[in-house]
Order: structure tokens, then C-alpha cells, then sequence
């Protein structure tokens, strides 16, 4: 890649940031900002319609070719677990858009101007990875959430996979809880979100093909052991990996 077209990245990249900020304070203000005297567990299935047109606006400014399959089959006001592979960046943007879903997050997002704030009012759970009372916290704020009818996302690799690949360590201590809570989990997969906004380069590219395939609900009932269902759920999320990948080398 040229020279030329790292900076054309780069530069692009700032103006999608700019522009999710502006965005984000525009849309913030007006559909999420007016909740926030409602109690957490509450506002945020107030605020998600809001929060799910930025995210939609968020792809637009990304101009990616934005693909879902499958829908999210919960009962009507009913929370679960989104769970997913990780890419980028976009991972929790395009889940926000196609699932209503707000995600669990490191501490850092949290202090980005507009986009922390607002998006923690909407149900985002921010922690100190490196805290171990914040991650206890975090897990009891997201069963909290979700038995309050919330959908969160959660990405069991922890960080985004640098080469597309899924990564063999994950943590499934989230999905575990689960079972005992009675948490539905939604499995799903994306693919492509990596050419978009890639995790190893500094910039953005348009045009690009992102698709997201959402999977049948688990429910814990279906399961012997917290283990079990945590393992399965995540298996799902491989075979629906593996499946998008097949797809994707078909269509070439």
C-alpha cells in the first residue's frame, strides 16, 4: 500500500471519528440525554432506538456494504447475551444497528468525548480490565441489565483478533453466568469488518462488504451445566465463523 493511500486512510478515518462525535451529540442529546433521570435497567431500552440510529449512522459514515442474515428471536422484552467473534472496531457498532445490543467495554471508550457518556447511559458497562473488584462489578451490572430485558454484547476473545482468526484462548465466565441467571445468549459472527477498520493499521476504508449472521437463541434450560452451555454457545459462534468464511470464499 502506498504512501498516498495511508494518508487518504487516515485522513478518512478522522472525518468517520469526527463525524460519529458530531453525530453522537446530535442524536445523543436528543434520544438518549432526556432518559437519563430514568433508573439504570430502565432508560436503556429507552434509549436504545436512539442509540441504534447512530449506529446505523456510524456504517453510513464507514460507507460499508452492511449485510445481516438471520434476525434476533427473543421473546418480546426479553434480555440476553450477544455474543460474537472480534475484528474491529465496527464489531459493536454493526451489533448495536442489527440487534439493539449495547456492548461491554474497557474503560477507556468510556472517556471518549460524547460517544462514552451518551453510550453508557444507553446500557453500555464500562471496567478496569486490570481491576479484578471491576470486573466482578461489570459481570453483575451486565446479568442485571439482562435480566432487565437488556441485550449486551460481549466478545469472549477479549481483544480484537489481529489476523481474522479466532483466537483459542477466550473467556466465558459471562455465559456461564448465564445459566444459572436464566439468561438467553444469542450467538452471531462477523466477517469483513477487519477490512473496514482494521485492528493493525491507523485509518479507515470505505466500500467494504461487512457481514453479520445472528444464530439461534440458546436458553439454559437446553443445558446440564453452566459449562455446557457456555462451551456450546461459543461453539456456535465458531460454526457460524466458519460458515461466513465458506460463504465468502464461494462468492469469489
Amino acid at each position: 500500500m502506498s504512501i498516498v493511500e495511508r494518508v487518504a486512510a487516515f485522513v478518512y478515518g478522522i472525518g468517520v471519528l469526527f463525524g460519529a462525535t458530531a453525530s453522537g451529540l446530535v442524536i445523543g442529546t436528543l434520544g438518549v440525554l432526556p432518559f437519563a433521570v430514568v433508573p439504570r435497567g430502565r432508560r436503556e431500552r429507552l434509549a436504545m432506538p436512539a442509540a441504534a440510529l447512530w449506529a446505523r449512522t456510524v456504517l453510513g459514515l464507514l460507507a460499508v456494504r452492511f449485510h445481516v442474515r438471520g434476525r434476533v428471536d427473543l421473546r418480546p422484552g426479553e434480555g440476553a447475551l450477544i455474543v460474537c467473534n472480534h475484528r474491529s472496531w465496527v464489531d459493536p457498532v454493526a451489533l448495536m444497528a442489527a440487534t439493539r445490543s449495547n456492548g461491554l467495554s474497557k474503560n477507556e471508550i468510556f472517556w471518549l468525548p460524547v460517544i462514552g457518556l451518551y453510550g453508557w447511559l444507553a446500557g453500555a458497562v464500562f471496567f478496569d480490565r486490570r481491576d479484578p473488584r471491576g470486573r466482578e462489578r461489570a459481570r453483575r451490572e451486565v446479568m442485571d441489565l439482562a435480566m432487565s430485558g437488556h441485550r449486551i454484547q460481549v466478545f469472549p476473545e477479549g481483544t480484537r483478533s489481529r489476523d481474522g482468526r479466532l483466537k483459542e484462548q477466550v473467556y466465558l465466565r459471562l455465559l456461564m453466568d448465564c445459566y444459572s441467571r436464566g439468561v438467553a445468549i444469542v450467538p452471531c459472527a462477523i466477517v469483513g469488518s477487519e477490512d473496514a477498520l482494521p485492528a493493525h493499521r491507523l485509518g479507515a476504508w470505505p466500500f467494504k462488504d461487512v457481514t453479520l449472521e445472528i444464530g439461534a437463541v440458546r436458553r439454559p434450560q437446553e443445558f446440564t451445566s453452566a459449562a455446557a452451555y457456555a462451551r456450546a454457545c461459543w461453539e456456535d459462534v465458531r460454526g457460524l465463523v466458519t460458515s461466513l468464511h465458506d460463504a465468502s470464499l464461494a462468492d469469489r
